[in-house]
């Protein structure tokens, strides 16, 4: 506790809820597409379609049952970045696709306009890229759904690791979110086979060296 607590000084902190500013507009331009979102935003705006609520509402509460096993089962992984991204992700993608939709932006005027659309993919998936090396590289603790596949490896002690089960989790969100009626599209693949590179890429290149001195 002493030594996290060490780490929350305001700067690492402004980055990390920056982060998660990014990754909730990738995941509004993504949708704004119209090519699919990555696995978990699939699956969640899948089903919250069929629900009462928002999107970022069903996220939020999706998030605090994935919060228990997490609590039993991976609680260094617990901390600052684990509320912020599971309270606030949904309702930042929620208020971009507002925000958008007041300057006349939406998924229904973009629908014709292919160029765009692509750009938006594009944009989307880098944004959410560098969002989370972002969040991840503040060390403030990680998403309920991050932390699934670290649990998974845990639990079958090393049998199934890391980056097998968290294709796992990301096929059977794709999957629910299929059948929930969602859009399965190019940029699902992506995110799901490019966003650990990507990320990688970001935190090594760009942000590790800039995050470094404020951690000194």
């Amino acid at each position: 506790m002493k030594d996290y607590l060490a780490k929350l000084n305001w700067k690492i902190c402004l980055y990390m809820i920056l982060g998660n500013f990014f990754i909730g507009l990738g995941v509004c331009l993504l949708r704004l597409a119209g090519f699919g979102t990555d696995p978990f935003s699939c699956m969640n705006i899948g089903v919250s379609n069929h629900l009462p609520i928002s999107y970022g509402t069903y996220q939020l509460l999706f998030n605090l049952i994935l919060f228990i096993p997490m609590i039993y089962w991976f609680r260094k992984g617990l901390g600052l970045g684990t509320l912020v991204n599971m309270a606030g992700l949904g309702y930042i993608a929620d208020f971009c696709i507002w925000l958008f939709g007041t300057a006349g932006i939406t998924v229904q005027g973009l629908e014709s306009v292919i160029p765009a659309r692509f750009l938006l993919l594009c944009l989307g998936v880098l944004t959410i890229c560098f969002g989370v090396a972002l969040y991840m590289e503040c060390d403030l603790g990680i998403a309920p759904y991050d932390a699934l596949g670290q649990i998974i490896e845990q639990l079958t002690h090393g049998k199934v690791k890391f980056k097998w089960a968290r294709i796992l989790t990301d096929t059977i969100s794709v999957l629910i979110g299929f059948i929930a009626g969602n859009i399965v599209g190019i940029a699902t693949i992506i995110t799901a086979f490019f966003t650990g590179p990507l990320v990688t890429w970001f935190r090594e290149h760009i942000i590790c060296k800039r995050l470094d001195a404020y951690k000194e």
